[in-house]
């Protein structure tokens, strides 16, 4: 029986190049990545175990991005500790918190390349897929042992195959499609099974269209979400200096998956999507929600907050004013991403149409800082989650959307159908 993507990888990693579904294996990782998480759980766990000298400072990336600058007392206390732990154990790769969102900074820093098995301290680590690798999130006792050791063990996940074929619509992003196979899958279908995402719409995906759709995985309980590498994802590890060696992976013609799903936009043209609260897997078409009154719109996140998010959105506003009652934030991913978008004059665009355009953090998305909701405030957000209380006040709505249809919400004070503006 051939073997699935997933399957392939983990397989790359064990001592014996073996790796069957259902399988518990030991796989040595490539690289960690570690956010405040290390400060505020994983080093006491190391400390605990008695670790003196972690595996290989060159194969770990630290990021201060949650609470990017420090939003109180406890958290800038978390940022010394990384400081402080990276110094002392030489790590290679340390973005403070004037770099960004941990995904973002790791995907241009040329550290997600195919084949590879990388782990983060975050769900939504399953985004390096994007580029062929095998990437999932670890809560903080497995990432310190990863850090000790450099290994982990893996249960090898079942695969789901989704095969998407035709274009998407004008003014419809790869996060509207991702929000309809979430919601048709619900918040748990895909509990700790792989999912590869495959087909000529995949393939003509930008990268960071790529990263929304693996980055929101998680969301269906994805361990890991993967895609087969494309000509954009060659073009951007040759331009972050990742060329050859590495090793791109595809699934066998014979693999075994315990789901196939598929899509054909050419014959069933999708609408932008909508999650409503609270679940990202509460997808509906934007015509059922329009006209629903709005607060606060934010653009930003790991999810959708790159260079393309923000050309749609100042597509949308240029020359236009943002409701008097509704606030418009964007959070650019990163530094990279923001100084792109002041060199093309998106930034001047999205300023002088009402909106407040934030340094990078994940801020706003968890309601750590930077645009948190007030009891009965009402977003619509181009994040990840809209579970009860994520971005602020327990008694808050947050509807999950593409940027265009969050900008255009923007301009209409109401959650608005981006292709009506």
């Amino acid at each position: 029986m051939g073997k699935t993507i997933a399957e392939k990888i983990l397989a790359s990693h064990t001592s014996d190049g073996k790796a069957t579904a259902g399988e518990i294996v030991e796989a040595s990782v490539d690289l960690i990545m570690l956010h405040e998480v290390l400060g505020s759980r994983v080093i006491p766990i190391l400390d605990e175990m008695g670790v003196e000298k972690i595996w290989d400072p060159r194969r770990v990336l630290v990021v201060n991005d949650h609470w990017a600058p420090a939003h109180n007392v406890h958290s800038a206390e978390i940022h010394a500790r990384n400081r402080e732990f990276v110094k002392k154990h030489k790590i290679e790769h340390f973005c403070d918190i004037n770099s960004g969102i941990c995904h973002q900074v790791l995907a241009e820093k040329g550290l997600a390349a195919p084949g590879e098995l990388i782990i983060g301290c975050d769900s939504h680590s399953t985004s390096y897929g994007a580029f062929n690798a095998f990437a999932a999130g670890l809560a903080a006792t497995d990432s310190a042992i990863v850090l000790a050791t450099g290994k982990n063990w893996f249960r090898v996940p079942d695969s789901i195959r989704i095969d998407i074929h035709g274009n998407l619509s004008p003014m419809v992003m790869s996060k509207d499609l991702i929000l309809k196979i979430i919601t048709d899958l619900g918040s748990d279908g895909a509990n700790y099974r792989s999912i590869e995402f495959h087909g000529v719409t995949v393939d003509g995906m930008s990268v960071a269209s790529r990263m929304t759709m693996c980055n929101m995985g998680a969301e269906a309980g994805a361990k890991s979400a993967l895609m087969t590498v494309s000509k954009p994802v060659l073009e951007w590890l040759e331009d972050r200096g990742r060329s050859p060696p590495w090793n791109a992976v595809e699934p066998d013609a014979d693999a075994e998956y315990v789901e196939r799903i598929t899509y054909d936009l050419s014959k069933d043209p999708l609408d932008p999507i909508v999650a409503v609260p609270h679940s990202p897997a509460s997808g509906r078409p934007v015509s059922e929600v329009a006209g629903i009154h709005i607060d606060q719109a934010f653009i930003g996140s790991c999810t959708n907050g790159r260079l393309e998010d923000m050309e749609i959105a100042a597509r949308i506003v240029e020359g236009k004013q943002i409701h008097p009652d509704t606030r418009l934030i964007i959070t650019p991913a990163s530094r990279e991403t923001y100084l792109a978008a002041m060199k093309a004059g998106l930034v001047e665009i999205l300023i002088r149409a009402g909106a407040v355009v934030t340094n990078s953090t994940c801020g706003a998305c968890i309601g750590g800082h930077l645009g948190v909701l007030g009891p009965s405030e009402v977003a619509v957000s181009s994040t990840n989650r809209n579970f009860r209380g994520r971005m602020g006040h327990k008694d808050s709505l947050v509807y999950l959307a593409s940027p265009a249809t969050v900008a255009a919400s923007a301009l209409k004070g109401k959650i608005a159908d981006p292709r009506s503006v």
